[in-house]
This record gives C-alpha cells, sequence and structure tokens, in this order.
C-alpha cells in the first residue's frame, strides 16, 4: 500500500515510548517527524504539514493543550486543520478532548496495534491515481 506524503508527527516527551511509536510507523510504509514538547512541534508544523499528530498531554516546556491551541491558529489552514490524537495515562481527559478538538484518544501504556490502526484511519489512504495502472 502507498503511503502519503505526509508525515505522521509524534509529540512525546518520553524518549522510548516516542521512538517505540516512531519505529513501529516507519516499518508500517509511514514517514514520521517527532518532537519532545509542544514548543518544538509548533516549529516543525512551519516546515511540515502532518496527516496526523499523535499528541502526549503532559509535557515539559509546552504541554499539548498548549500546543494545540496554538496549532489551530495556525495561519496555515492545512496545519490547523489537522486531526489529533491524543496520547495519554490521565484518567479523565474529556476537558483536554474538548479543548484540543482531539479525534481520538489512545491511553498509556500505547498498544501499538491500536496506534496503527487509528493512524491507517487519518493517513492510510492508498494513491488513486495509481491503482489504474
Amino acid at each position: 500500500m502507498k503511503r502519503p506524503l505526509k508525515p505522521v508527527l509524534v509529540v512525546e516527551d518520553h524518549d522510548d515510548t516516542r521512538e517505540m511509536v516512531e519505529l513501529i510507523l516507519r516499518l508500517d510504509g509511514y514517514t514520521v517527524c517527532s518532537a519532545r514538547d509542544g514548543a518544538e512541534a509548533l516549529e516543525l508544523t512551519q516546515r511540515e504539514t502532518p496527516c496526523l499528530i499523535l499528541l502526549d498531554v503532559m509535557m515539559p516546556v509546552m504541554d499539548g493543550i498548549t500546543f494545540a491551541r496554538k496549532m489551530r491558529k495556525s495561519r496555515d489552514a492545512h496545519v490547523a486543520a489537522t486531526p489529533i490524537i491524543l496520547l495519554t495515562a490521565l484518567s479523565s481527559i474529556d476537558d483536554a478532548v474538548a479543548e484540543t478538538g482531539a479525534v481520538s484518544v489512545i491511553e498509556k501504556p500505547i498498544a501499538i496495534d491500536r496506534v496503527l490502526t487509528e493512524v491507517e484511519r487519518y493517513c492510510g489512504q492508498a494513491d488513486d491515481d495509481d491503482s489504474a495502472g
């Protein structure tokens, strides 16, 4: 299956978790970019337009909710509309979902099959232009 050219953006301050998610997505054929906090992620979205953002809620420097608020105000309409999936260990997440406009939540510890299913939903469309040839 062809994967989109747009990367999946993984925003996670825990190195092992971020690297594991990156590796699994790359092995499944996705392009991935990553950030350790919301500030770094905001800088990335000025250079890249991700197809999806996997976003940790609790991070140093800039948390996920603050990042999402700022990203949603981006001058680039494609970046502002990028779907967000929250990655969290928090038990009460309703407010964070409402504030970020998240399309889904993946609880920690992260189940890789769930990550792949969700990423496929938002980024896994095959390139229809090549299907006839």
